[in-house]
């Protein structure tokens, strides 16, 4: 509890830095906003060209993506600088976490917030609401309760992975930041589309190996009341993101024991 009291007090603090620059706040959120409104549109485009893509229609993909998108979008405003990790063990700047009295990892993820990602909160919830009008849903208790378990779950997969990713620079210094920007473009790929479309090796992959089709893939087929085999693998969302936050957890422990620094 503490921990968490200094993380809210660290992200204001941000925050409040960030506010003395509102010309750059409002030009950062519009640019997300174009920039999903680019990546919708190529979709659209690429459906106009085609009926359906693996069973699935244009609204129906419209929010599949936004499925993903409204969780992405925690990711972006709270902890997008984790990327970042190799930097400061390159600087030497990892040091002052140590120095400390507070959890290394609450300091890190307080250092910074990224008011981009209001941009994608913005598209995510448009787009959600566009494609369930027009897709004519009906939801239940069960829908209405799914939803912000299946957001939130989508937020801790994501964000566990690029933790697990982040710590190789604990191991790797120059390599992780490659391997986390190859990571973030394979997900993004996944996420834009229906997981069948790319065959039964590849849904395996994205199931078993590196688990992405839990963030939308799986819980939008039980929204969206699909008919599909693995449409009950939609309802493991939340033990998946808990499994992966934990090893996540365990990785960053082990690469912080391990850590030397570089004397800088």
């Amino acid at each position: 509890m503490v921990g968490f009291k200094i993380y809210l007090k660290l992200v204001g603090i941000s925050l409040k830095g960030k506010m003395e620059y509102r010309g750059d706040f409002i030009t950062g959120i519009i640019s997300v906003i174009i920039s999903n409104g680019v990546t919708l549109s190529l979709i659209a485009i690429l459906l106009g060209q085609f009926s359906s893509l693996g069973n699935w229609n244009l609204w129906e993909i419209v929010f599949l993506y936004n499925v993903f998108l409204l969780g992405h979008s925690i990711n972006s405003i709270f902890f997008w600088h984790i990327r970042e990790l190799d930097r400061y063990i390159v600087s030497g700047k990892f040091d002052q976490f140590l120095i400390r009295p507070v959890n290394p990892l609450v300091q890190l993820l307080g250092r910074e917030l990224n008011y981009m990602g209001i941009g994608d909160i913005v598209v995510a919830v448009v787009g959600i609401y566009l494609s369930v009008h027009n897709l004519n849903l009906s939801w239940g208790y069960k829908e209405v309760f799914l939803f912000p378990v299946i957001i939130l779950s989508g937020a801790i997969i994501e964000f566990s992975i690029s933790l697990i990713f982040s710590s190789i620079s604990f191991w790797v210094l120059n390599g992780a930041q490659a391997i986390y920007q190859i990571f973030m473009r394979f997900n993004l790929l996944v996420q834009q589309y229906p997981v069948n479309i790319f065959g039964k090796w590849f849904q395996m992959v994205v199931t078993f190996i590196i688990p992405v089709a839990f963030i939308n893939y799986y819980p939008s087929l039980l929204l969206l009341n699909k008919t599909d085999p693995w449409v009950t693998l939609g309802y493991f969302s939340p033990l998946v993101s808990g499994a992966l936050l934990v090893i996540s957890l365990i990785i960053w422990r082990r690469g912080l024991e391990r850590y030397s620094s570089s004397g800088n």
